[in-house]
């Protein structure tokens, strides 16, 4: 259907380049930074890192769009260029992400694995014992906070909503 519209498939396209992939990269990139910086302290709590990982992840998560879609009001025209717009529409977009009623569905869920990596060598790092039973609760807890995210962007998103 998109390749028999070019119109279409531009926009999906450009979507995807200006919103998706920054957004992604981005919150990746910084749990990333956050969880190398967490590596190197000697003396860490994984119960504070992995509360700070969730809000640091959901606020960039929010802030990231919020910066994509006024720069994409500026530079493509979108929400008839208005700034305003873009900015009240960001809320009630990533508040329904969770479901997939839209693209932005799809950037949160890809942030999921790059949270899951993250946690993961972390408490991995912090865990001083090597059973196999201790790694599967492990990597359970990892992905249980991993997914975290989701609510959080799902709050911040609805109190987004709310201010604007």
């Amino acid at each position: 259907m998109l390749l028999a519209n070019g119109a279409a498939l531009s926009r999906f396209l450009r979507q995807v380049l200006t919103n998706g992939l920054p957004v992604v990269f981005l919150v990746n990139y910084l749990g990333f930074v956050f969880a190398s910086v967490a590596l190197r302290r000697s003396r860490f709590a994984p119960v504070s890192y992995i509360l700070n990982d969730c809000i640091l992840r959901s606020a960039a998560f929010v802030g990231i769009h919020i910066a994509v879609y006024v720069l994409s009001a500026d530079l493509f025209d979108s929400f008839n260029g208005s700034r305003a717009t873009a900015l009240s529409v960001v809320g009630p977009t990533l508040e329904r992400s969770f479901m997939f009623e839209n693209m932005s569905g799809v950037y949160l869920y890809a942030v999921v694995p790059g949270a899951f990596i993250a946690l993961l060598a972390v408490l991995t790092e912090h865990s001083s014992e090597t059973s196999d039973t201790t790694k599967s609760k492990t990597r359970k807890i990892a992905l249980f906070f991993s997914l975290a995210l989701i609510p959080g962007v799902t709050v911040l998103s609805y109190a987004l909503n709310l201010a604007t």
